[in-house]
């Protein structure tokens, strides 16, 4: 019993360290002691597996839980089921197909479903095992061939090595070690390697990122009016350097009853327009709340809401708006990767009866609207940039769509204020750099609190603001053209693994048949 125990801490401690700071080294042995107690096949070893994976789970994302109690039980229950489920087929699997099919399913199947959390609306890959490494991007500089879910894929094959090794160990059998050792080793060389030669192309893009540290709490829905905030983001945004090309301001910064049926006739915007008329080569992009009319006799989106009051139906979208002084016109980009239990209630036909459960995060709570595709905010001299809002920046997939869209330079603006000062902000801040790597795309991320910062096209950080600081950083960052691999062929590893997942099912059924047919003769 004392060694199961300590079999599952060891493997849930292993599994959390990076999410703790400690890089993502722990990854390539965390499995292993789980594989070593499944060899014993124990009476209910799902157990095992589900607390060593509950203890990750909690441990490392406990902080969701701030915002409010929901979260404190549905992330690591969705998280569990994403996690114990793939594994758990596996150990069912691997006594009764050929090992090395038993091996690809483990790889695969993990895949499959870290695949399948990054694309349903029960969403939340935050503990995706390629994101371990986001601290130290230096060492995975090669996913811009293969975006994080190659991470996860170098992670387990790591861990089927070590295991081998393991099992080794008392036979002297030594040298199994190098295969793991190589596996490791080589990648981080290369990456090094890539990392110290690679050289930033494009021309200089100077921004200005606004932190404005508005408590979510007690101010920014309450405390201070809508006026007050606007001030002092604007008073902040007054010492950007006149020739800046792009300010930024956080997600939902702005409230001025934004409606998209006369944006242009709206006297926020007004007052918006004219202030960049101190920055005649920039662009502001604001973060803000809009709304759209409908019309009589429009279809409704499964997202629209209607006002018995007033009579009106109408969509609620959390965007980011581009404003200049001298183009009458606004552009508009909608946040469409959406926080679900915030900003979308998933599955309403099957989960209709749990809508009281809604997360109320910042006066919009509900399903919002969203947008088919990703589209670009240009500045006055032509610069692309593409906008993440928030939980955008951490789905790998879904942001490459804003770099084959023409974007040359990204932002990301968040609020990261929500959880106070646990390591949830400090997270985001560094799932940026993993997406600069992969992109090859520089990013001026701002917070409203957390983390703001500019990011290099190899994930450095090149300025940096602190947690609960009211601060203007204003620097510059480097465009590109160019698209990278993963840039061009998406999560082919996710693609990959699927394609041999099936082949090893239909392997693993036609060879008990076969092996059936031969005991019947």
């Amino acid at each position: 019993m004392l060694r199961k125990i300590l079999y599952t801490l060891l493997s849930a401690l292993l599994l959390a360290l990076p999410w703790w700071g400690c890089g993502g080294w722990s990854l390539f042995f965390a499995f292993v002691p789980l594989l070593v107690l499944g060899d014993e096949r124990p009476r209910f070893y799902w157990l095992w597996v589900a607390a060593a994976f509950t203890l990750w789970n909690v441990s490392t994302t406990w902080w969701v839980g701030i915002a409010t109690p929901v979260a404190t039980f549905g992330i690591p229950l969705g998280s569990l089921f994403f996690t114990l489920l793939p594994f758990l087929l596996f150990h069912w699997l691997r006594f009764r197909v050929p090992q090395p099919v038993g091996w690809a399913l483990f790889v695969t199947l993990w895949i499959a479903f870290e695949t399948l959390f990054l694309n349903n609306e029960i969403s939340f890959p935050w503990l995706t095992l390629g994101y371990g490494f986001a601290d130290t991007p230096q060492v995975v500089q090669w996913y811009e061939l293969t975006g994080a879910l190659g991470g996860s894929l170098w992670v387990l094959v790591g861990n089927i090595l070590f295991y081998r090794f393991w099992k080794n160990r008392r036979t002297g059998r030594w040298r199994a070690a190098l295969p793991a050792i190589l596996w490791v080793v080589l990648p981080v060389g290369a990456s090094l390697i890539r990392y110290a030669t690679y050289e930033e192309g494009g021309e200089a893009v100077r921004v200005a990122v606004v932190q404005p540290n508005i408590d979510p709490y007690n101010e920014k829905f309450g405390g201070l009016t809508s006026m007050q905030q606007r001030d002092i983001i604007l008073g902040l945004a007054e010492g950007a350097p006149r020739d800046v090309e792009f300010i930024l301001t956080p997600e939902t910064a702005f409230d001025g009853d934004f409606w998209l049926n006369d944006l242009g006739e709206n006297a926020e915007i007004d007052t918006l327009r004219r202030f960049m008329r101190r920055f005649p080569r920039a662009t502001l992009v604001a973060g803000a709340t809009t709304l759209l009319r409908y019309e009589e006799g429009m279809p409704h989106r499964r997202w629209t809401r209607t006002d018995p009051l007033w009579g009106i139906s109408y969509d609620v979208y959390n965007s980011a708006l581009g404003i200049s002084a001298a183009d009458s016109n606004v552009q508009v980009y909608h946040k469409s990767k959406l926080v679900v239990g915030a900003e979308l209630f998933p599955y309403p036909k099957v989960f209709g009866m749990l809508k009281f459960l809604n997360i109320d995060l910042g006066g919009i709570s509900g399903s919002l609207g969203r947008q088919e595709h990703r589209t670009l905010i240009v500045n006055p001299e032509g610069t692309r940039a593409g906008v993440a809002i928030c939980y955008e920046s951490v789905y790998g997939a879904y942001y490459t769509e804003y770099v084959r869209r023409g974007a040359q330079v990204m932002f990301v603006i968040t609020n990261d204020g929500w959880w106070g000062d646990t390591p949830g902000y400090r997270h985001h801040f560094n799932y940026a750099r993993l997406r600069a790597v992969e992109t090859r795309r520089a990013i001026a991320r701002c917070a409203n609190t957390g983390i703001s910062g500019l990011i290099s096209q190899r994930g450095e950080v090149l300025d940096r603001s602190g947690w609960d600081k009211r601060d203007l950083l204003a620097g510059d960052i480097r465009s590109n053209d160019s698209l990278t691999p993963y840039v061009r062929g998406g999560d082919y590893v996710a693609r990959l693994s699927l394609l041999v997942l099936g082949l090893c099912v239909l392997y693993s059924v036609a060879w008990r048949f076969r092996k059936r047919s031969l005991l019947d003769e």
